[in-house]
């Protein structure tokens, strides 16, 4: 068993300060975003109708191409351009991309084994990332409902109690963790497994560790005794550390219920990654299947074949 409480807090005792510096952080991390895509080294000649909204050694940047580039950012920055000076902003970053870019294409970069090579491997990600886009992303619809039922089911990990009281059974094997496990699904008493096979120091005491909070045990041991449904039940087998425990839930002290309408959005959220992973899997074992792959493992080999002797000196 592994205990450590974090404690890691932050002074606001300036909020004018703290919100000016974040706003520093995120114009500059809109520069960096307005650096990383989009190069307009071959710009096009604009419709006449088009406005350009700047124009960088005879190459413009028209208000549809500032759009689409607004249209790019994540939804959690999209408010800092939605002012005429976050718009002015994010301009100028576009504006002093296209100077690097032109600077790089005269310096001759471009041509350079380097670029090319980087720029073979981002071809192949955004193919992978359209594709996924295509098959996996748009395929992705929560609907309320699924969302509301979501919540009910795990109503205990979205409204944490404040404390819990749990026992646990502690194993050195997995054979001994599933063996134990068995006899709990027999309805042999938690206590009494724990007195026989536990080999934690709580062991005599019938597994029993107290009243604990969120955070203050192992990540793992953590997860598992906060998501057992209801008192009396308790965990999967859950490993920890070298050993593997199985977690019995004793009593709750209930904290304050969180709405579903405050946490409808990270519902959702959790729903479309766990749903997303899913329907991923299920797209490249398909894919998989109508591929022709063959694996030459032996020849990883060749990666050992340079060991240095002990008389090589190392480089500090």
């Amino acid at each position: 068993m592994y205990f450590g409480k974090k404690n890691g807090k932050v002074n606001l005792s300036n909020k004018s300060e703290f919100t000016r510096r974040f706003s520093k952080i995120i114009v500059f991390s809109l520069f960096l975003f307005a650096i990383s895509f989009g190069l307009y080294g071959c710009a096009k000649k604009p419709a006449p109708s088009a406005k350009v909204l700047a124009t960088v050694n005879g190459k413009p940047i028209t208000l549809n191409e500032f759009k689409s580039e607004i249209a790019k950012l994540p939804p959690s920055v999209t408010s800092f351009v939605s002012t005429p000076q976050g718009q002015k902003r994010f301009l100028n970053s576009m504006v002093e991309r296209q100077i690097l870019a032109d600077r790089a294409i005269k310096d001759g970069l471009n041509k350079s084994k380097a670029y090319k090579m980087q720029l073979s491997d981002f071809k192949k990600g955004l193919l992978v990332q359209l594709l996924l886009n295509e098959k996996v992303q748009k395929k992705l619809v929560i609907t309320d409902q699924a969302a509301k039922n979501f919540y009910k089911k795990h109503l205990a990990t979205f409204n944490l109690p404040s404390k819990i009281n749990v026992s646990y059974i502690q194993l050195s094997s997995l054979a001994a963790a599933k063996k134990v496990y068995a006899d709990l699904q027999k309805g042999v008493s938690f206590p009494k497994l724990a007195k026989q096979y536990s080999a934690a120091p709580n062991a005599k005491s019938g597994g029993a560790l107290g009243w604990i909070k969120f955070g203050e045990t192992a990540p793992s041991f953590n997860q598992a005794a906060f998501s057992i449904p209801k008192i009396g039940g308790y965990s999967n087998i859950v490993p920890v550390g070298k050993n593997f425990d199985i977690v019995r839930l004793n009593n709750i002290l209930s904290g304050k219920p969180k709405p579903f309408s405050k946490i409808k959005n990270q519902i959702i959220m959790i729903m479309k990654e766990k749903e997303g992973q899913k329907l991923f899997k299920n797209y490249l074992n398909k894919v998989k299947k109508a591929s022709k792959i063959t694996y030459y493992y032996k020849n990883l080999a060749a990666l050992n074949q340079f060991k240095p002797s002990a008389s090589t000196p190392s480089k500090k």
